[in-house]
């Protein structure tokens, strides 16, 4: 069998490689030994040198081969395995890490006990999950695997024993599992400013903006959840071969840097993805507004626009958490600056935003004008700040919004400071909340480097998209005939570079590098002696996002003193340390609206849980019912954010008339009533990892097949079920759930009793309530928000709380509530927050409250018993009352009401009132 694997796999990466151009020498199988007087072994760390066998022979276009590598294999803990390889005796250059805290600070494991065999004669390894003997990863020329390291191409197959592959960023998918069925798919990573192609795995370039080289793991077998991490800043592609039964090949493709790759070792979906987050660095805490709903617009071009939308929010009764700017409010379209005529009152009108608790988020894009009198032209000029042409040898101009643009360095040494002077200008003038980091990759209109004079303007054609389209084959036909408009040709070429890259052995993606962005040979300034060589975009390129998120995070945290809060299109591993993500620029269409979960789920993965798509669509048309599902499902969101293009019909939840109008308060609405319980888990994301949203998979891995990778609906956590309707014209929605009992949280009745083999039920496809579901076995926080209308999340900290617990089959349930200042910077350094911890018993009749912290905080009473409501407690009709044992010995009698229809009994705040930090247990029907 595994010879009929190998030559399968052998065949489809010989095809790809032939379609690429590819000489001889890349299609061999390129064979390294190790030199058994170089291994050097101690407890945690295994050395040795990989030497080249010489009989095979040597490439001749300059691409050469790298002879004699050090590997080493290090322990990072027990679930972490650290394998890199770099060339011996000569600095290459290595993407870094940029996580401040170190990682896996507790004792590392013995490297001997881990399950990892190192090939010596033909150089390959194998892991193998000491709990269960079973691999987890192989390198090994028995499977089929290639080792290829040469200056510019790097090519390493690895074998798994499973075909469930998800992650890999970023792009836009169909299907959270990559390359579904027996197939071949190739996938490159490649940050470009585009219009969000639907990746099918064809390799033709369909990447989007970020830089994610992870992916996450499925045993068929054991239902574990493993990890690979390749940390490479590189171009580079994945090509996907699976076999008939579960073995498949990942064969990575990349054209630079180093083999640095981390193995995570099995286990639940939390955990592993946890030990990856510790590792890039644990998600940083946005504060407690940004899950609230924003509005914006690129079009809004007045001040006056900016106002009739905020009336327009008042008048309809509309929550509304923060209005944004995008690059209408700027003078000439340049950062930093708000013009004078059109936004005059700029800085006014957001003091007017915040006294009505509306926060103002501006745009600031990566380039800055290129204007030789300007203020941060000349200070990064003075400070040899901005990237610079390996040409000419001076600033690299390029062409954006603003017309000619130069780009910071941000590994020069002052780069920093002058993006914080010019931040600072800006705020000066109008007191932003946040910030919007568009065209970050970096993003160029000219491919290359162009002229300041605009001679050179690259013209490329952007297609229409502002008509409604009936399928997605009408608009994928639009795609297929456009593909390639925006490149300069196959070959990469560009008159105004130097010719290093013009001619690379291998082209990730088969499409010019430079299209859309900026020279491959353009080079940061920095202090490293190696700079000019190492610090090329051809290296950098995919970090330029992060170090831009890292410098404004610090902005708001060494100058304001506040908690961030930007959102980033571009990014790399580590940028949920300081920022967020949206999803970039998406199409009004049902295909999208659909692909959004897969696009939230893969960012969990990537360690960035506040992430959104725009609701209805950014580019092209929406049609009502179209926009009236999205903000259904988008107000679910993390991240919840209504924006649109310049050239579309306005898509304000308003603007369709009534039906939209309602459906969009009230989803809010529903959001707004469990935010609390969304703010919990962000906040646990933010001291452990793990993800925020996540597909039902993750909670029953063993669970039936017809929903497992279903990406139809989502989970907030592990207790809550979110079932949007993604399809036009839907009455009905029939689904498969896992087995458990599950509540309606809207009506608080039963939905599904328990059952071990079928766990079939029919929703109503409502255009005035989303369907949302809360797990049997939780313990969840509730506030009320439609009946007390809320506009503003700030309110929610002065609503009363309720709690509502829904036992699983044999009668538990448990939860939790954080609560912190929501606003305020360094809460968790600070441990400036209560956690309490709720666990009920039917069959004991109490609920136990155990309070974790011992925040000193009387001034901040966010947890005010509202009520408590038990559901689907059938035999608990003559529970009357509950006696609560609270703080400093006192005790509190509660008359309960039990609901006979819905089968729940609900104790209602007495009239002396307590704080649920105040219980320290509840018993039913019990006297005080």
């Amino acid at each position: 069998f595994f010879f009929f694997f190998f030559f399968q796999a052998e065949d489809g990466i010989r095809d790809a490689q032939e379609s690429r151009g590819l000489g001889d020498v890349y299609k061999r199988q390129i064979q390294y030994y190790v030199d058994e007087q170089s291994i050097v072994r101690d407890k945690y760390n295994w050395t040795m040198a990989l030497l080249y066998n010489k009989t095979i022979p040597t490439a001749m276009d300059g691409n050469y081969i790298i002879e004699k590598a050090q590997t080493t294999f290090e322990s990072l803990d027990r679930h972490v395995l650290h394998i890199k390889i770099t060339e011996f005796d000569k600095k290459r250059w290595e993407a870094p890490l940029v996580n401040p805290k170190a990682p896996y600070t507790y004792k590392r494991a013995n490297l001997s006990t881990m399950g990892l065999t190192v090939m010596n004669k033909s150089f390959g390894f194998r892991v193998v999950d000491p709990a269960t003997t079973k691999t987890i990863v192989e390198l090994s020329e028995a499977k089929g695997g290639s080792f290829k390291f040469m200056d510019k191409y790097l090519e390493m197959g690895l074998w798994f024993d499973t075909r469930m592959l998800f992650g890999f960023g970023q792009r836009v998918t169909t299907s959270f599992e990559l390359c579904p069925g027996f197939a071949t798919c190739t996938y490159t990573i490649w940050g470009r400013d585009c219009h969000t192609p639907i990746d099918k795995g064809k390799g033709i370039s369909n990447q989007t903006y970020g830089h994610q080289p992870f992916y996450m793991l499925q045993s068929q077998e054991t239902k574990e959840f493993f990890g690979i991490f390749i940390l490479n800043s590189n171009a580079q592609d994945m090509m996907i071969t699976k076999g008939k039964g579960r073995e498949m090949m990942v064969t990575h493709k990349i054209i630079g840097g180093v083999f640095d790759i981390y193995v995570f070792y099995p286990g639940t979906a939390e955990f592993m993805l946890g030990k990856y987050h510790e590792l890039v660095g644990i998600p940083h805490l946005p504060p407690f507004w940004a899950l609230g709903y924003h509005q914006s617009r690129f079009g809004w071009d007045t001040l006056e626009k900016m106002n009739d939308v905020l009336e327009k929010f008042e008048q309809h009764d509309l929550p509304l958490e923060a209005l944004w700017s995008d690059i209408d409010y700027m003078k000439d379209y340049a950062d930093f600056t708000i013009d004078p005529l059109r936004f005059r009152y700029l800085g006014d009108f957001v003091k007017h935003l915040h006294k009505k608790k509306i926060h103002w988020v501006p745009i600031i894009d990566a380039g800055l004008k290129y204007n030789p009198e300007d203020k941060y032209y000349k200070l990064g000029e003075m400070h040899n700040a901005f990237i610079r042409s390996a040409e000419t040898k001076k600033v690299l101009i390029a062409r954006v919004w603003p017309g000619a643009a130069v780009f910071l360095s941000w590994f020069a040494p002052r780069a920093s400071e002058i993006w914080h002077v010019g931040l600072q200008d800006l705020h000066n003038e109008a007191e932003f909340d946040g910030i919007w980091l568009d065209m970050n990759e970096v993003a160029s209109f000219c491919p290359g480097e162009c002229p300041p004079d605009g001679d050179r303007d690259y013209e490329f054609n952007e297609w229409e998209m502002n008509e409604n389209f009936e399928d997605w084959e009408r608009l994928e036909a639009i795609y297929r005939e456009n593909e390639g408009k925006e490149e300069l040709g196959a070959e990469g070429a560009d008159p105004h570079d130097p010719r290093e890259f013009d001619s690379l052995p291998y082209v990730p993606g088969n499409k010019s590098l430079i299209a859309k962005t900026i020279s491959l040979t353009a080079y940061h300034p920095t202090n490293d002696s190696d700079g000019d060589r190492l610090w090329k975009e051809y290296n950098t390129h995919g970090l330029w996002n992060l170090y831009q998120s890292k410098s404004t995070y610090e902005f708001f945290t060494l100058k304001l003193k506040k908690r961030p809060f930007i959102v980033t299109r571009s990014n790399f591993p580590g940028t949920g340390l300081y920022s967020n993500v949206w999803l970039g620029d998406n199409h009004s269409l049902w295909e999208y609206l659909r692909t959004s979960i897969v696009g939230i789920f893969n960012y969990q993965l990537f360690g960035v849980p506040l992430v959104g798509e725009d609701l209805c669509g950014f580019l092209g048309n929406s049609t009502e019912e179209l926009c009236l599902r999205w903000m259904q499902l988008g107000a679910f969101y993390p991240f919840t954010r209504n924006h649109n293009d310049l050239n579309s019909d306005p898509q304000e939840p308003y603007a369709f008339g009534e039906r939209v109008l309602v459906a969009s308060r009230n989803a809010i609405r529903q959001k707004y009533s469990i935010l609390r319980y969304y703010y919990t888990k962000l906040f646990e994301v933010s001291l452990y990892g793990g993800t925020l949203i996540r597909p039902v998979f993750f909670e029953f891995p063993n669970g039936n097949a017809c929903y497992l990778y279903m990406n139809d609906y989502f989970m907030i956590g592990s207790s809550i079920l979110v079932i949007p309707v993604l399809r036009r014209n839907v009455k009905e929605l029939g689904l498969r759930l896992p087995c458990e009992n599950w509540y309606d949280l809207r009506t608080q009745r039963k939905v599904l009793n328990y059952s071990a083999s079928e766990m079939f039920v029919k929703l109503p496809a409502s255009e005035e309530y989303v369907n949302v579901l809360v797990r049997g076995g939780s313990v969840v926080p509730y506030q009320d928000a439609q009946a007390a209308r809320v506009r503003r999340v700030e309110t929610l900290n002065v609503l009363p709380m309720e709690i509502i617990v829904a036992p699983d089959r044999i009668g538990e349930a448990s939860g939790n509530l954080i609560t912190d200042n929501k606003d305020e910077l360094d809460t968790i350094e600070k441990k400036a927050y209560r956690h309490l911890e709720f666990k009920f018993s039917k069959t004991n009749k109490n609920l136990l409250v155990n309070k974790n912290s011992t925040w000193p905080s009387p001034t901040h009473r966010f947890e005010a018993f509202s009520r408590l409501t038990i559901l689907g407690v059938k035999e608990w009709e003559n529970v009357t009352s509950l006696c609560a044992e609270l703080t400093r010995g006192r005790k509190e009698q509660v008359t309960g009401m039990y609901d006979q229809e819905k089968e729940k009994l609900t104790f209602y705040k007495p009239r002396s009132g307590f704080d649920w930090i105040d219980i320290t247990s509840i018993t039913f029907n019990s006297t005080c």
